[in-house]
């Protein structure tokens, strides 16, 4: 029987100990350790762990699979601490959402015989503990799997079956490709959520204003809620790409702010892209088609090619009078 350990149960080392357990429960054990006990007897109570294990060198020795689920700061320290205790054949992977420095960490500091496979599949919640871990939260989840330059195939194999067992997708990419295009998905949101609160909640009419704060409001803040020190760690390894981000949005934003301030028509153009890209995103997400060309005009496929998918189904209930299709706005 396989043995994998899983260091750090928040919410995904936790849902990954489950997914893992319900999918691959006869064939592995699965070992839990984390610096909070109070993680520890929850993921055991929940049954994300066969059992646990407080001391990370008696937890590591002999293990197949070791998965760093922790902040990815604590990753490298982690590596180090745990070198003189890995056995040969032992696979290291990660499920942090950068992937550059992680990746370079593995390939430096894991003695030979030990592989490193960075991993990061893109699934989660606001929330960061234990507590609201779902297996079900990782089916159907794009899985990227970034192997260091010595990992065997062997090893990467390992990684890839856990990621087709939970009902993942793996999605082979290089490090650096990994970390320019989270910046942009998924780190820059956080931080664009961060910006709201924090413009917002410090304004001197936050307490007369919060009473009218509803649903676009929580929405769009519901990512500040994300546990600060992952965060940290993730903007510190992550450094160029999401500054590169943040200062395209900056002069998106800047445009923008011009629009509103006196150009009418191009605010009406500019928002108009925005609910086609928005759609057109919505469509190449839910079909198995290839995507959709960035030549195509999404309003012109919405009621021809598209017809049957989720989106466009919602289309035709608005009817042949175009109510709320911001396209109709378009001159001719």
């Amino acid at each position: 029987m396989d043995r994998i350990v899983i260091i750090g149960l928040g919410l995904i080392g936790t849902s990954l100990g489950l997914a893992i357990r319900q999918s691959m429960g006869k064939d592995v054990e699965v070992v839990g350790t984390d610096l909070e006990t109070s993680h520890i007897a929850t993921a055991k109570k929940m049954g994300a762990i066969d059992r646990d294990e407080r001391n990370i060198p008696a937890a590591v020795q002999g293990a197949d699979i070791v998965i760093l689920a922790t902040p990815i700061l604590a990753m490298r320290d982690l590596m180090e601490f745990m070198v003189p205790y890995m056995s040969e054949g032992t696979v290291v992977t990660d499920v942090g959402s950068t992937k550059k420095e992680v990746v370079a960490w593995g390939e430096e500091l894991l003695p030979a015989g030990v592989s490193f496979v960075g991993g990061h599949p893109m699934a989660g919640k606001e929330t960061s503990g234990p507590k609201d871990a779902d297996a079900a939260m990782l089916k159907g989840a794009v899985y990227a799997i970034c192997p260091a330059p010595s990992a065997t195939e062997e090893a990467t194999k390992s990684i890839v079956a856990i990621a087709q067992a939970i009902g993942a997708k793996p999605y082979f990419m290089d490090p650096v490709e990994h970390d320019s295009y989270i910046a942009a998905v998924s780190h820059l949101p956080f931080l664009l959520s961060v910006s709201l609160i924090n413009t917002t909640t410090k304004s001197a009419g936050w307490r007369e204003m919060s009473r009218l704060a509803s649903s676009g409001f929580r929405d769009i803040s519901r990512l500040a809620a994300g546990d600060p020190v992952m965060h940290r760690d993730v903007a510190v390894t992550n450094r160029d790409a999401i500054v590169h981000w943040l200062d395209e949005f900056i002069k998106n934003l800047h445009s923008l702010r011009n629009l509103v301030k006196d150009d009418q028509e191009g605010l009406e153009k500019a928002l108009v892209d925005a609910w086609e890209g928005r759609a057109r995103w919505l469509i190449n997400r839910d079909s198995e088609e290839p995507m959709i060309g960035e030549g195509v005009n999404a309003s012109d496929q919405f009621m021809g090619m598209i017809l049957g998918d989720t989106v466009a189904s919602k289309f035709r209930e608005m009817g042949d009078k175009g109510k709320e299709d911001p396209t109709r706005y378009r001159k001719s």
